[in-house]
């Protein structure tokens, strides 16, 4: 298949929103790594969050928007929610807490769905809110930093039916492992989905454990994590879920809104898009090769569409950024810049661009 810029149309949506059009225009190329990479551009970088702590952004208040129930307010914690009944108990979300008891129900707290020891809990990922969600302490630490899978046999389990035992997954690895109940697989599943994909020119700050090598998935993490995505479709509250971490972080999780996007990526299977022609910006950078300073030239009507510059580095880092409106072409200040090979991405409502920028 050759490559070609996606657009991927907007799916029908739960409620009353969905992706701001045009957000994975310059999802292009063919399927697996190529998708992946480009999705990561979109996704990355995003508005970082301290981690706890009282200065704000800061994901305790994140979750007030987040991760709060619409039927009374209170904490939507996955570890404890019955979905369609009653939930064994509940948070109000001043109960929040570091430590808490050696029981269910004391206080809830921080729960990294990729463990943070498989980090070394870093920042952005230590407080990128589809890493961490508001769980209950004692679950949270029970299920501590064991790989999520499959119990047939549970050694222990928890009011809303979540299980902890030995790992019955076909093809994982033998060892204790943590199984959400079937209502929340699908949560977890593409939030493993956003992670490996928004990390992926971060891997060396990643460990290779049972479920990855580094951000690479492992292959019988992918069938069971690809099956629950499957069995689990996205749900309303994961829907006003990104709709809230979109507000607050600026970026999004493709897996809820395209949830094609997951077999297209680690099964080789696109079947399920709908794809056509995106229009190529016209786009002039001048000079190329350069040495202090480029000139870029575009065409077209941005006064009511606005566009977005930004500059890549080889390993896909952004190093430079900027909203353009109503203008034409730009003087970039490149002096300073290390020599090199960088990549310039143009996107707006209605089209987009992608060309290298050569420093000597």
């Amino acid at each position: 298949m050759k490559n070609i810029f996606l657009f991927i149309l907007l799916t029908s949506a739960i409620g009353t929103k969905a992706q701001p059009l045009g957000y994975y225009n310059a999802a292009y190329g063919q399927s697996g790594e190529s998708l992946r990479a480009a999705l990561a551009l979109i996704i990355r970088p995003h508005t970082v969050l301290n981690y706890g702590g009282n200065v704000l952004p800061n994901t305790w208040e994140s979750f007030k928007t987040t991760d709060v129930r619409p039927d009374d307010g209170k904490v939507w914690d996955i570890y404890s929610d019955r979905p369609g009944g009653t939930p064994p108990y509940e948070y109000d979300f001043g109960q929040r807490c570091g430590n808490g008891s050696g029981h269910e129900n004391s206080c809830y707290n921080h729960e990294h769905v990729w463990p943070q020891s498989k980090f070394n809990a870093q920042l952005p990922m230590r407080s990128d809110l589809w890493i961490v969600y508001p769980t209950d302490y004692y679950v949270n630490g029970q299920r501590s930093d064991w790989p999520y899978g499959e119990v047939n046999s549970p050694s222990k389990t928890f009011m809303n039916g979540s299980r902890l035992g030995a790992n019955s997954t076909s093809g994982a690895p033998t060892g204790t492992a943590f199984e959400p109940i079937d209502s929340f697989k699908g949560d977890v599943a593409r939030s493993y989905f956003y992670i490996a994909t928004c990390y992926r020119n971060d891997s060396s700050d990643f460990e290779e454990w049972e479920m990855a090598d580094k951000v690479r998935l492992k292959p019988w993490a992918i069938q069971m994590l690809l099956r629950w995505h499957h069995e689990d479709p996205v749900s309303a509250k994961e829907k006003a879920r990104n709709e809230a971490a979109y507000s607050i972080q600026g970026n999004r999780n493709p897996f809820i809104d395209e949830p094609q996007f997951a077999d297209c990526i680690w099964a080789g299977n696109c079947s399920g898009l709908s794809v056509v022609q995106i229009p190529k910006i016209p786009l002039q950078i001048s000079p190329n090769p350069a040495k202090d300073q480029i000139q870029l030239s575009w065409f077209g009507n941005m006064e009511t569409d606005g566009l977005d510059l930004s500059v890549f580095d080889l390993c896909g880092r952004s190093v430079w950024h900027q909203r353009m409106k109503g203008q034409t072409q730009l003087d970039l200040d490149v002096s300073t810049w290390p020599r090199g090979l960088y990549f310039l991405q143009l996107k707006s409502v209605k089209g987009s661009s992608f060309q290298r920028i050569v420093l000597e």
